[in-house]
């Protein structure tokens, strides 16, 4: 009974150094799997800021045109309507076109 006692000791220690062999092995290839991962999602995150950025200065490039093109638009409906302003003061004759009702005393 000692021989089949000892026999069996032996098997399962030969069993857990073999088991403790494959845990390490999976671990290392655990460590090995999250590291590229890790390393591919970086390479992912920083490609993606590189886009955004890209169409960030696209985006901003665009908006300084379009307001270059709105800002020049209104001014020249501002002078437009100056001078629509100015030929409608010019037709009807307004109390700043006509003399005093009576001058002034005292002005020297």
């Amino acid at each position: 009974m000692s021989t089949e006692l000892i026999g069996i000791i032996a098997a399962a220690i030969t069993l857990g150094t073999a088991m403790f062999a494959a845990m390490r092995g999976i671990r290392r290839d655990i460590l090995e799997v999250r590291t590229e991962l890790r390393e591919e999602m970086r390479a992912g995150h920083n490609a993606i800021r590189e886009e955004m950025k890209t169409g960030d200065n696209s985006i901003r490039d665009e908006m300084k045109a379009g307001f270059k093109e709105l800002t020049a638009r209104m001014v020249d409906i501002g002078d437009r309507l100056s001078k629509i302003e100015g030929i409608i003061e010019g037709l009807f004759w307004s109390s700043r076109n006509q003399p005093p009702d009576k001058p002034r005393e005292g002005v020297a």
